[in-house]
């Protein structure tokens, strides 16, 4: 008995060694776990399940840096590294890396009353390199560990337009969005790759069947003055923007939202009306808070000091603003993404132009700017050895704003005309000293719906303009210089006034060379720089010709709030509510914006946005004119600048060298 049972453990030695490639002496040797060539320290020891190698969920997290949190109720793992967040459940297949789920080859376990995680799933989520050492049955983990960073000090920004509202969810003008930027956080944000990930929320995820998105919220944000931010929160800041009293432009975000719940303090969803293609990436607004504004008739928010002194869940907070000279921010100490933000203070300090911003940035009074076109190469070698400079293709294009309400410019043929006589590629090689491309409709280059086929160029031509203009009816009288309604010495005149925000100087020079090309084809063309708070007044009322002004696009390329009827409506004070400005009506591109946002299919979204493409360049309700490409100058004493192809992502890494 005894020599068939040696016989029989001799058979499954062999079969080990043959199917396992180990001796079996080897086979039971313990897995030993390495960081960055040192045992990891584990009160219970590593163990494999379908192949992968289990780890005690505290001692992997802790060895790469992050804050581990069990929630015993719902048995949900939660493990936080700056922006980085991943969240696992025992016995679930399905975890969650920076807000979208992933599968996993074998579910988090419980032994000897330690909870388990998969080891290589947990150190290459949070960006470490594993290797399976087999001779020695050995995990390796190399993973660059975290720095401490100098804390303190204070970074100063030039700008040259007041900020006209703080409240996230009605601004609209760039001055106050590079405020509330540092000071209002979202539900989700960018990352550096472009891709939606976790801010405010630590996951989430969507049911087709229900058409609905659960948000779970991490259960340790706070607002600036240390009240919890909760799904309460999140529930009010949207259902705020689908309220009939809303005057902001924001209702495009979410309206396929049928209804938005809550369950506790960290649970909101949202269910559709129908599938939202875009919804994700809209649903980044900075959240308001209800403990503040629940009690505020909507209609009364643009005018509640929180308007002008808000409280938000980012970095940093509002200290205080002194118009016409500077707004400060300083640490927000209730800051939940730890340990971030390393900056005392953010200040952006108030200039008359951008010459004398960037006078202040060579004489180093401010940090961080884009160098003005006709100043990049001097700039570049006389400030080498005290600044870094980057070149970006600008996320957005310049153009020019036709009021298609005004009774010249709703004549199709006189917008046509109006852009032939324009010499695009001069202004981009005098005025941007080469820094930009010319374009002709709304999906630039960096889109991934950009490439429409047969866009008319619109190359210079005024000889065609002017037989436009006579076609339209607008002609020169005899012994006169100016055209007028079907030339008639006193008929109407053909006068166009180009705005542009007074200390803006590529916009300046834009409509010099604007005005003086016009009035060669006979067009009596003006001047009018504009205060900007008062051109934005003046864009809603729709109180103007042209205005030179610009977009900064989102990463999704729908141009949904730019050009659907929808977003043309005004409100009971003639304020136009969305970014329709012109406004502009096409039942044809309703139709595709709207088919655009039903599918999730890139290809028939790319061929929608195509087709929109092409109706808007043939009907110009913009005169399109270029995609510029930024040099941004940044002091040698910042660092920490996290960015993307698009810009700066990550504000709270920046920090001052030592």
């Amino acid at each position: 008995m005894l020599r068939k049972s040696l016989v029989g453990f001799a058979v499954l030695a062999m079969v080990a060694t043959m199917f396992l490639g180990l001796p079996l002496a080897q086979a039971n040797t313990p897995i030993r776990v390495t960081i960055n060539g040192a045992p990891l320290t584990m009160d219970v020891a590593p163990t494999i399940q379908n192949g992968r190698t289990l780890v005690p969920m505290r001692a992997i997290f802790e060895a790469l840096g992050a804050q581990v949190h069990w929630d015993d109720a719902t048995s949900t793992i939660r493990a936080y590294r700056r922006e980085d967040a991943i969240v696992l459940q025992l016995g679930n297949r399905t975890a969650w890396v920076n807000g979208p789920s992933r599968q996993l080859d074998v579910a988090p376990v419980a032994v000897g009353g330690r909870t388990m995680v998969p080891l290589r799933f947990v150190a290459e989520a949070l960006g470490a390199e594993v290797a399976w050492v087999d001779a020695t049955r050995t995990v390796t983990v190399q993973h660059t560990p975290y720095t401490a960073k100098p804390i303190g000090g204070t970074i100063t920004f030039g700008a040259i337009s007041e900020p006209v509202i703080l409240n996230p969810i009605l601004s609209t003008d760039t001055a106050s969005s590079d405020i509330h930027g540092w000071i209002s956080y979202g539900l989700v944000r960018t990352a550096v790759d472009l891709t939606v990930r976790n801010s405010i929320a630590d996951r989430w995820s969507w049911d087709q069947a229900s058409l609905t998105w659960t948000f779970w919220l991490r259960p340790d944000v706070r607002w600036s003055d240390g009240r919890p931010l909760t799904a309460r929160d999140v529930k009010f800041t949207y259902d705020t923007i689908l309220h009939p009293d809303y005057d902001g432009v924001r209702r495009t975000n979410v309206q396929h939202v049928a209804e938005i719940t809550t369950s506790g303090d960290h649970i909101v969803r949202f269910r559709m009306r129908q599938v939202d293609a875009p919804f994700l990436l809209n649903i980044g607004l900075g959240i308001i808070p209800h403990h503040i504004l629940g009690n505020v008739p909507v209609r009364e928010h643009r005018a509640h000091s929180f308007s002008r002194q808000p409280i938000g869940a980012g970095p940093y907070l509002l200290d205080r603003i002194i118009p016409g000279q500077f707004a400060a921010l300083r640490r927000n100490p209730h800051f939940w993404m730890a340990p971030r933000p390393y900056i005392d203070q953010i200040v952006f300090r108030r200039y008359a132009d951008i010459n004398v911003m960037q006078a202040a940035f060579e004489a180093g009074d401010i940090d961080w700017m884009t160098i003005t076109p006709d100043a990049v190469d001097r700039v570049r070698r006389e400030m080498a050895t005290r600044a870094n400079f980057r070149d970006i293709p600008n996320h957005g294009y310049d153009y020019m704003s036709l009021n298609l309400e005004n009774p010249i410019l709703r004549d199709r043929r006189v917008r046509e005309a109006l852009k032939l006589a324009l010499d695009r590629p001069a202004m981009v090689r005098s005025i941007l000293n080469g820094l930009g491309t010319v374009v002709n409709s709304h999906q630039i280059p960096t889109t991934w719906a950009s490439g429409a086929a047969n866009l008319n160029t619109y190359a210079f031509n005024q000889t065609r303009a002017r037989q436009l203009l006579d076609e339209a009816g607008w002609r020169i009288p005899a012994g006169q210089t100016m055209r007028r309604r079907d030339g008639s010495p006193t008929g109407d005149p053909m006068r166009l006034g180009v705005q542009w925000n007074t200390g803006n100087a590529i916009r300046q020079d834009t409509a010099a060379m604007a005005v003086r090309q016009w009035r060669e084809i006979g067009v009596d063309a003006a001047d009018r720089p504009t205060e900007w708070s008062v051109m934005l007044d003046d864009l809603t009322l729709s109180r103007f010709e042209v205005v030179i002004i610009g977009w900064a696009l989102g990463l999704d390329p729908d141009p949904f709030p730019f050009f659907h009827s929808s977003q043309a409506v005004r409100g009971a004070d003639g304020h136009i509510r969305g970014f329709n400005r012109q406004p502009f009506v096409n039942a044809e591109v309703d139709r595709l914006l709207e088919a655009g946002r039903l599918t999730v299919d890139v290809a028939e979204r790319r061929a929608m946005y195509q087709q929109v493409d092409q109706i808007l360049n043939r009907e110009l309700p913009y005169i399109w004119l270029w995609q510029r490409t930024l040099v941004r100058g940044v002091a040698k004493r910042v660092d920490g600048i996290i960015e993307s192809p698009i810009g700066t992502i990550i504000a709270e890494a920046r920090f001052i060298r030592r």
